[in-house]
C-alpha cells in the first residue's frame, strides 16, 4: 500500500483489503518502556451505495486483531499486534467529510480482563513463564532471585495476570514488554508472527543478589547498525532533526529514604532534632524515634539497593525527532543507539525510552526519547 506499511486484520494476519486501505489517512503507534503499545488508524469515510465504506466493516470490528508492519530491507518489522479496543467516528450529511478512527493496543490487554487468586512456589520468573505461555506468547524470562515456599515466603496473586506480571517486574527491577519477529513468504505471501513476552532487566545486567553485593550500573553497548549522527560534517546527512538534551546533575547524588546504621542491631534511626541544635524551650518536644525495620532476606536487600542505583543512574534525557528515511532503521523502545557528532559530552550510547511513529501517505515520522547514565562517549 502507498503508506509503506503492511496492515493485517485477524488471527491469520490477512492483509487489509484495498477497499478499506484506500481510505486510510494516518497511522499512529505509541510505545514506551514497560507500557502497552497503543495504535490508532484514521480513515476517511463516505457513503458507497447505501452503506459507509469503512465503518461497520468486519475487518475493523471490536476485538479484531490488527497488525502494523514496516517493510525494511527485505524483512518486516512489526510495530504492534493486538486487538481493537475502541472505535470513534463522525458522520456528515451526504457522507463526504466523515471519518472513522480505530484504536487498540498490544495483546497484554488480554491478560488484564480476569482476576485470579493463586499462590505459587519456586521463583517468580517460573510463575511468569507459565502465565505467559497460557496466552500463546513465547516467554523470555530472566531468573528472579527469591525462592518462594508455602510456609515462610509466599508468592500470592490477587488480581489480573497483567497486574501480577507487572508487580513481578517492579519487585525485581525488570521490564515487561512484547517484541515481535515477523516473516513473510516470497511474492507477498502469508505472514507469520512470533510474539515474545520479555520479563528481563533492560539494559541487560546480572543480579547476583546477596546483602553485601554491590548493584551494577548498566553499561550501554550500542546495537549493530544503530547509529545516528547529530551534526555531521558537510556532505553528510544528519540522522535526527531535533536533539534536545536535559541533564539533571542532582539526580545521581540525591538522597533517598532513611540512613541505615549497620552497626549494632541494624536499626533505622530517625533523628528529629540534631544534637548540635539548641534544645527547644519545651524539653518534651525533643525526642528520637527508633524504628525497627521489617525483616528482609539478602535477596530483598539487594533488590532494594539495585532499584535505587538503577533509577538514580539515568540523569541524561534527550528528545529527538527523525524520519524512517533519515534514521535508516525502525526505532523501538529498549534499543541502544549510538549518537555521534553531538559534542564530547553528549555523544555516545543511549537507550530508547519511548517512541511515537506517525505514518501518512508521504512521511514516516518518529519522535522518540532516549536516556543515558553518563556523559562523554564517542565524538
Amino acid at each position: 500500500m502507498g503508506f509503506g506499511l503492511v496492515i493485517t486484520s485477524g488471527d491469520d494476519h490477512a492483509q487489509l483489503p484495498e477497499s478499506i486501505a484506500q481510505w486510510l489517512v494516518e497511522v499512529r503507534v505509541e510505545m514506551e518502556l514497560s507500557r502497552a503499545t497503543r495504535f490508532a488508524l484514521r480513515f476517511e469515510d463516505d457513503i458507497c451505495g447505501e452503506q459507509p465504506a469503512v465503518e461497520g466493516r468486519d475487518e475493523l470490528a471490536a476485538n479484531r486483531k490488527i497488525g502494523i508492519f514496516v517493510p525494511q530491507n527485505d524483512t518486516l518489522e512489526c510495530l504492534v499486534h493486538g486487538p481493537i479496543t475502541e472505535v470513534r467516528s463522525s458522520s456528515t450529511l451526504g457522507g463526504v467529510g466523515s471519518w472513522v478512527e480505530i484504536h487498540g493496543e498490544d495483546r497484554r490487554i488480554e491478560m488484564g480482563r480476569v482476576g485470579i487468586q493463586e499462590t505459587y512456589t519456586g521463583k517468580a520468573s517460573a510463575a511468569a513463564e507459565t502465565i505467559l505461555s497460557a496466552y500463546q506468547f513465547t516467554p523470555d524470562t530472566q531468573d528472579t532471585l527469591i525462592e518462594y515456599d508455602e510456609q515462610q515466603i509466599q508468592l500470592s496473586q490477587r488480581g489480573t495476570d497483567l497486574a501480577f506480571l507487572e508487580e513481578i517486574a517492579r519487585r525485581n527491577n525488570m521490564e515487561f514488554w512484547i517484541s515481535y519477529e515477523a516473516n513473510r513468504a516470497p511474492m507477498g505471501g502469508t505472514i507469520t508472527l512470533t510474539e515474545t513476552a520479555n520479563l528481563r532487566t533492560s539494559p541487560p545486567r546480572t543480579q547476583p543478589g546477596g546483602r553485601n553485593t554491590a548493584p551494577q550500573i548498566p553499561i550501554l553497548t550500542p546495537m549493530p547498525a544503530r547509529s545516528l549522527p547529530v551534526s555531521p560534517p558537510p556532505r553528510r546527512c544528519p540522522g535526527v532533526n531535533k536533539f534536545q538534551a536535559r541533564i539533571d546533575y542532582e539526580k545521581p547524588t540525591a538522597a533517598l529514604g532513611f540512613a541505615m546504621n549497620i552497626d549494632g542491631e541494624n536499626k533505622i534511626i530517625e533523628q528529629i532534632v540534631s544534637p548540635a541544635e539548641p534544645n527547644p524551650d519545651d524539653p518534651t518536644r525533643l525526642g528520637r524515634q527508633t524504628i525497627t525495620p521489617p525483616e528482609v532476606t539478602a535477596e530483598e536487600a539487594f533488590l532494594a539497593k539495585d532499584g535505587i542505583v538503577f533509577e538514580q543512574s539515568w540523569f541524561v534525557e534527550v528528545e529527538c525527532s527523525t524520519t524512517l528515511e533519515q534514521a535508516g532503521f525502525v526505532i523501538l523502545p529498549h534499543q541502544i543507539i549510538d549518537f555521534s557528532h553531538a559534542g564530547d559530552r553528549l555523544s555516545g550510547a543511549y537507550q530508547v525510552m519511548k517512541a511515537i511513529h506517525v505514518i501518512n501517505a508521504t512521511d514516516h515520522l518518529i519522535d522518540f526519547t532516549v536516556r543515558a547514565n553518563g556523559l562523554g562517549g564517542a565524538s
